[in-house]
């Protein structure tokens, strides 16, 4: 608890922002160009991760410093002109630095959701055209499932990567999310107000950029009914089609559920409070992760004269075997955030996580792990 308040406290002073990302509109270029339908982001993200308790991977207290360059381009045809509803998409990810999971932590939920290999990559190119009014969508190309599908809002704050997406479907099947997203085709369909349903099928191996025979495919569909703002109850379904071999037995495809919920429990125009649960489940008896459970809470300008900065505090759960007959075994993480934004387009997120049996390992020593980010939006 002292390492995050340490942290926090010196980032209150800090100025609040003024405006939308640190290079400003480019001398006029960014308006310009956003008039005519065309959008870029420029982002950086850099970490240090340190384990104040060493033991399960390294005998030492060690640092390790890595990042993420993300470089999105926005299309809108009819803002530039041309037909009605197209939308394209470019998403270049650079990836380098050290390997928290692999040299000081060890853990199956993977602390920090940037971690990725070294690597400089189109992540994502996808079309996306838009029928009766935007109520229905179809999109296809390089897209990441997990910018659509189980997804909180409000746990995005979290940096634990299990707050993202489940480990549930992360950890046991290939799918299409960072560090590599796939080929994949998306429907989507609002048949009324607050009715949200998305369906998808994508590569059952990203890796390898195409649908080939062996590697299955990867479908799912998510049902979203939504009250407004945050208010909203998501349940989804996937399959993968591959068959996959556990425990020394082949079985035929593997498949899953999830649910969400989030809700405001205070308005955030002024500040506010909202929540979220998780919950995913995969049969036992060809998963290394089949249950897991998540949740936490999501408060904005807990401090006065800062109410755009945001605190969260969560729990991941994720119940894990690495044989149909094995012990179970129980890997939970509590994490505590704090993001400040500091000035145009700068944010600095001190955070901890306390992780018990890392990497399901009976008896493990529990880690604690410190974790300082900030973030340049160009």
């Amino acid at each position: 608890m002292r390492y995050v308040i340490s942290m926090i406290s010196c980032l209150l002073a800090a100025s609040p922002a003024l405006a939308e990302g640190l290079s400003g509109d480019w001398g006029g270029a960014r308006d310009t160009l956003e008039n005519n339908g065309v959008t870029l982001e420029i982002d950086y993200i850099g970490e240090a991760v340190r384990n104040f308790d060493p033991g399960l991977i390294t005998a030492k207290k060690t640092t390790v410093y890595h990042d993420n360059l993300d470089l999105a381009l926005t299309l809108d045809s009819e803002q530039a002109g041309m037909w009605p509803g197209t939308t394209v998409f470019v998403h270049g990810l650079r990836n380098h630095g050290g390997d928290p999971t692999g040299n000081i932590i060890g853990d199956l939920q993977t602390a920090s959701n940037i971690e990725a290999p070294d690597q400089f990559i189109v992540h994502e190119a996808w079309i996306e055209q838009a029928f009766m009014d935007g109520s229905f969508s179809v999109l296809a190309g390089l897209h990441d499932m997990n910018s659509e599908f189980y997804v909180s809002e409000y746990a995005s704050l979290m940096i634990n990567s299990s707050f993202g997406i489940g480990p549930d479907v992360s950890a046991n099947v290939p799918v299409s999310l960072f560090p590599q997203a796939g080929l994949g085709a998306r429907l989507h369909w609002s048949p009324v107000e607050g009715l949200n349903v998305n369906a998808a099928v994508y590569d059952g191996d990203p890796a390898t950029r195409g649908f080939k025979a062996g590697e299955g495919e990867f479908y799912v569909v998510e049902t979203n009914f939504s009250e407004g703002g945050q208010n909203s109850i998501k349940a989804g379904y996937w399959l993968h089609s591959a068959n996959p071999t556990f425990g020394g037995v082949t079985f035929s495809r593997n498949y899953g559920y999830y649910g969400i919920i989030e809700r405001e429990l205070t308005p955030f125009e002024q500040g506010g409070i909202g929540m979220f649960l998780q919950y995913g489940h995969a049969p036992s008896d060809r998963n290394t992760v089949f249950n897991y459970v998540g949740g936490g809470f999501h408060i904005q300008g807990m401090i006065p004269g800062r109410a755009d900065d945001e605190f969260g505090i969560a729990m991941a759960r994720a119940t894990i075997h690495t044989a149909p007959n094995a012990i179970n075994v129980t890997e939970s993480t509590l994490e505590m955030t704090y993001r400040a934004l500091l000035w145009s387009g700068i944010t600095v997120q001190p955070d901890m996580q306390w992780i018990s049996n890392p990497g399901g390992t009976l008896g493990a020593p529990s880690i604690r792990v410190g974790l300082l980010r900030f973030e340049v939006d160009l």
